[in-house]
């Protein structure tokens, strides 16, 4: 089968299209021991495609898997190493998967909670993460301390922060059951750690950050470590504007 380099590592469950594109950048894949480009096509029964130096073999595309797991604070989102045994998001992948090598599509840190959507297939973890896709996240964002009306505004407006500009969607005050401010935020970028980035900026810290929706799909009803495959339905749901 010919195709490009990053689907081949995409299709064969090894990462998204977007990592192994960086991975290529970063010329860590070789091709035939030659160091491999971007776009560049390879026949995946003949080549030999390597990552470091490992090599990475040809596997026919599978039936897509895709598992929402509400995840915990202090889980982290990496796979497990001998040099980081911390608990990790793939140790609440169910038994009956356990042959499959899942990716996880849009990181949360440790210490955010809820939707986590999983998958063993690398296209799809690519079209769910991309901006082109335009998908939005809603979120649910205790504070420290409240925020001014004004801050909120510059939340919308947006705020540079690492040359990056982050900016919100939306952002809505909910009820709260105790002092602190809680707020709603939609995000349809997702940069490295963006909320609470925004916050910091604002002069106030994230107090809880738990991740409630992705396009049209709710968390609502999965308890905290529990995981759910969805069906088709659900799936649609994730990419409904």
């Amino acid at each position: 089968m010919v195709l490009r380099i990053q689907k081949f590592l995409s299709q064969c469950g090894y990462c998204s299209r977007r990592k192994a594109e960086t991975l290529i950048l970063e010329s860590r894949v070789t091709v035939n021991a030659q160091t491999a480009a971007i776009g560049q096509i390879i026949d995946a029964a003949r080549d030999i495609v390597k990552v470091d130096t490992v090599r990475i073999h040809y596997t026919p595309p599978k039936q897509p898997i895709v598992l929402m797991l509400n995840k915990p604070r202090g889980v982290i989102c990496t796979h497990p190493t001998k040099c980081a045994p911390e608990k990790t998001v793939f140790d609440f992948i169910p038994d009956a998967f356990a042959k499959e090598r899942f990716l996880y599509c849009g990181r949360l840190d440790k210490d955010s909670q809820g939707m986590l959507i999983l998958t063993n297939d690398g296209d799809f973890a690519h079209k769910l993460t991309h901006p082109s896709s335009n998908i939005t996240k809603i979120y649910h964002v205790t504070l420290s301390h409240p925020i001014a009306s004004e801050q909120k505004i510059q939340l919308l407006r947006g705020i540079e922060d690492q040359r990056e500009v982050l900016r919100a969607e939306k952002v809505l005050e909910l009820p709260s059951r105790n002092s602190r401010q809680t707020l709603e935020i939609h995000l349809k970028q997702g940069r490295k750690r963006e909320i609470r980035r925004m916050i910091d900026a604002c002069d106030c810290h994230v107090h809880r950050l738990k991740r409630v929706q992705i396009g049209q799909l709710k968390l609502k009803n999965l308890s905290v470590g529990h995981v759910k495959c969805l069906a088709q339905e659900d799936i649609s749901r994730l990419f409904a504007l």
